[in-house]
């Protein structure tokens, strides 16, 4: 890593070890939970005509999550057969706002180190803002990201803003987004003119006779031209029992002074027991407008040591799943497991009068599962469940009533 990437990177590490620092004191331990993972896999790329390269890869990471923040790690340690061994990895730490009338504003903090092709790699630091918009199973988002890098371009700092919709089925969730880019490139040209020959002024009589009215210069002018262009993507996020996918296809449109072009890429985790799962990946990266890196084919076939729970990769902040199955089942001693299904939920917290009315974290499983066991005698009860800090509401497929505090209850029966 470069002196500049080093830099880089540490100037922000300070932003993001303080946003951890403040969220670690106001935390209750009961609705944090961290999770810890490591890959082992072997990637091959190929960067527009050129050959097929491999590289074997490890990449450890660590997720901590809490209704009002979440913070993400990962270093992947590259490595080929007689090459030097080269590493990238992020950071990044993500405050959600409480919610009102269905609107959450989200704020992030990253810095990363990201290998663009096989020997190019950019080193960045910024902060992206989301206000998002749910009702029920479905919402919309609008971004704005702002970064720098350690890598100087013709282009000048690009700004970036986003927006997106997305719709969720049970336990897939579906997105499309669209984000603009726009920037001005700076350009130069030389051209020879002839102005009036300065030593005639000042030269002697006798000598300014034999000099030319004019002589010939070079003049280098500059000029900006605008230059953007917008991605659009559509993915589908989706995971049953061991199984856990992802899908994306990309489109660059709208383009000016940039070609258009399509980029598809797909994900697959596969559970082989609780803390072992295969993974794999392949498709198109898109080309880099800003850097001038071409497309390129990958492969990627590996082993992930991890709890089931982090089969599924992190949906975007913009993106606010809510329950998609509720059921109780008898347990041991006369208690009964309540199971809440939620895709990619970061907390889920159930509240009832067999509680009390207290909030119960409950315990992330398999399969987007939540869970606690309780005691719960038979009767009719009422309870409430909130996702990642939001609203309280009746859990799905159960019978609902207002409750004294304007909103709703379910109501089940324990028999």
């Amino acid at each position: 890593m470069t002196n500049d990437s080093i830099t880089l990177v540490s100037r922000y590490a300070l932003v993001v070890g303080t946003a951890i620092a403040l969220g670690l004191v106001g935390a209750r331990p009961a609705l944090a939970q961290f999770r810890s993972a490591l890959d082992v896999s072997t990637r091959s790329a190929r960067p527009g005509p050129d050959a097929w390269q491999s590289q074997v890869a490890l990449s450890p990471f660590a997720r901590f999550d809490h209704s009002r923040f979440s913070l993400d790690g990962r270093w992947t340690l590259y490595g080929a057969e007689g090459e030097r061994l080269d590493g990238v990895g992020s950071a990044s730490a993500t405050y959600f706002s409480p919610t009102r009338a269905g609107l959450q504003l989200s704020l992030s903090g990253f810095a990363n180190r990201e290998l663009l092709n096989e020997t190019f790699a950019v080193s960045r630091y910024g902060t992206d803002a989301r206000l998002s918009y749910r009702t029920n199973h479905l919402g919309v988002w609008l971004g704005r990201e702002i970064s720098r890098d350690n890598k100087s371009t013709p282009i000048s700092s690009v700004p970036r803003a986003s927006a997106g919709a997305w719709r969720q089925w049970g336990n897939a969730v579906a997105a499309v987004s669209l984000s603009a880019f726009g920037g001005q490139e700076q350009s130069f040209s030389t051209s020879r003119r002839m102005r009036p020959n300065p030593l005639k002024v000042t030269a002697p009589p006798s000598i300014a006779d034999t000099l030319p009215d004019s002589i010939q210069v070079t003049v280098r002018d500059s000029s900006r031209e605008r230059r953007g262009w917008n991605d659009a993507e559509v993915s589908l996020n989706w995971g049953i029992g061991r199984l856990a996918f992802r899908g994306v296809v990309g489109a660059r449109v709208l383009t000016a002074r940039q070609p258009n072009e399509l980029w598809a890429q797909v994900q697959g985790t596969y559970a082989l027991a609780s803390d072992v799962a295969l993974m794999a990946s392949g498709g198109v990266h898109p080309s880099s407008a800003v850097y001038g890196v071409s497309r390129a084919r990958f492969m990627q076939l590996g082993v992930r040591i991890a709890p089931r729970a982090l089969l599924k990769p992190r949906l975007p902040s913009g993106v606010r799943p809510a329950a998609a199955a509720f059921e109780v089942a008898d347990a041991d001693r006369g208690r009964r497991t309540l199971r809440i299904r939620v895709p990619s939920a970061r907390t889920v917290e159930l509240s009832g009068d067999f509680t009390d009315w207290k909030p119960i974290a409950l315990t992330r499983g398999d399969d987007d599962r939540w869970s606690a066991t309780l005691a719960i005698a038979p009767g009719m009860h009422r309870l409430a469940i909130r996702v990642d800090g939001e609203a309280w509401t009746a859990p799905p497929g159960v019978s609902s009533v207002p409750d004294e505090f304007q909103g709703t209850v379910g109501i089940i029966i324990v028999k």
